[in-house]
């Protein structure tokens, strides 16, 4: 499985590829959101993980701006945060499969969140 992974803390970032390479996953990283949709666009992609709090665009924005391009075929998206997750999720667009996760976590959780994600995304 293809994961994107969007944060821009560069040793968070790496962090996160090392993990995940070690869990069987191919990593692609992208440190800000124009980046990460310049990269969807070019690749096959199958979950996305995505820090909220970045700039430009946070990862909500970043997430509004994929599904508007991508529609039904964007990968589901797993959110990371510091912060707990919001009461009432910020509206991203009817294709959007997500899930939330508030750091700090275990990997076990990370990768917990990415089976559960694809598993809820709708067949094509």
């Amino acid at each position: 499985m293809r994961l994107l992974v969007v944060d821009d803390e560069e040793q968070i970032l790496e962090l996160l590829d090392l993990t995940l390479a070690i869990h069987g996953y191919e990593v692609c990283t992208a440190s800000s959101g124009p980046r990460a949709l310049e990269l969807l666009a070019h690749e096959a992609i199958d979950v996305i993980v995505m820090d909220v709090l970045m700039a430009p665009w946070d990862g909500f924005e970043t997430v509004r701006r994929m599904a508007a391009q991508h529609g039904p075929a964007l990968p589901p998206v797993v959110f990371l945060s510091g912060l707990a997750r919001p009461a009432v999720m910020p509206e991203l667009g009817p294709d959007v499969v997500q899930e939330y996760l508030v750091k700090p976590f275990r990997p076990s959780q990370l990768v917990e969140r990415i089976e559960e994600a694809r598993r809820r995304r709708p067949s094509s």
